[in-house]
């Protein structure tokens, strides 16, 4: 297969720091929420990749170290005071971060689900509105419940979703069209993740390891498109980064394999012939 291999070592190296730095470096901290007291609350047993809720109930918290489990995903209420959405790799480790709520820097905080119908973070040793760091703004909700499902975080009740935090919709390693912000598409071997900050970022699921980015951090909201057998990272006002291959007026689609490749292929095909672009990165995973 004739591919064209990424040539920018120092975006690799940049992308692979940032990793580093852990999911902080996602977004900005965000500002005090507004929010009712809290209830009394139950805490839940400490979390795990193996064994855990994916449900918080009204009146539950997640305290540091403490996480929802779905299997494929787990919400972590860090030691940092930063609550994190992290994809779970084949062997339980902790993979990249697809959400957060910004409120990293406040060491003891935690989460509560509470009887209102809101999912605050607070500071330690506060339930008062001025002690919350971050909240759903799903107040006059009672009984809403937090849990991950489907690929999807969300604050609901009988009554339906009221927040999303997280939802992704690419399920399998097939991308035609766009992949929006805080998505993914995955194979047996890696996930390819539209960050928050705007880069595109090749993952090994086995170690988190990152195999090949965009380059493009620091253009939250941007997006990834497939079009005419090129890959582009845009933010709508301009192209950010592009594979510069294909005829524009090629169909095309993009597929994340099983050996650890990504790679735009013409519509229909997907022998080393239909090949336009990859990453390179193929046994790799």
């Amino acid at each position: 297969m004739r591919t064209t291999r990424d040539r920018r070592p120092a975006a690799l190296r940049r992308a692979a720091a940032a990793v580093l730095l852990g999911a902080t470096a996602l977004a900005t901290a965000a500002p005090a929420a507004v929010a009712a007291p809290a209830a009394a609350t139950t805490m839940l047993a400490t979390g795990s990749t193996s064994a855990g809720q994916s449900l918080l109930q009204s009146g539950q918290s997640l305290q540091p170290g403490q996480s929802l489990v779905n299997g494929e995903m787990t919400l972590v209420m860090q030691d940092d005071g930063n609550l994190v959405l992290y994809l779970v790799g084949p062997y339980g480790n902790q993979g990249p971060a697809l959400w957060n709520s910004g409120t990293y820097g406040n060491p003891g905080a935690y989460a509560v689900m509470q009887a209102d119908g809101n999912f605050v973070v607070y500071r330690q040793g506060r339930s008062d509105p001025d002690g919350a760091l971050w909240s759903s703004g799903t107040w006059g909700n009672p009984g809403n419940t937090v849990g991950i499902a489907n690929g999807t975080l969300s604050v609901g009740g009988i009554s339906g979703i009221h927040w999303q935090g997280y939802s992704n919709t690419l399920y399998g390693g097939t991308v035609t069209g766009m992949m929006s912000s805080k998505t993914y598409a995955e194979s047996a071997s890696v996930w390819l993740v539209m960050q928050a900050d705007g880069n595109l970022v090749l993952y090994r699921k086995r170690d988190g390891a990152v195999l090949w980015a965009s380059g493009t951090w620091n253009h939250p909201g941007a997006f990834a498109v497939i079009s005419g057998g090129r890959l582009t990272v845009s933010t709508g006002g301009g192209d950010l980064w592009s594979s510069q291959s294909g005829d524009l007026r090629e169909s095309s689609y993009l597929k994340v394999q099983d050996d650890a490749n990504v790679v735009v292929y013409l519509q229909g095909r997907s022998d080393p012939g239909g090949a336009i672009w990859s990453t390179g990165t193929w046994g790799r995973g």
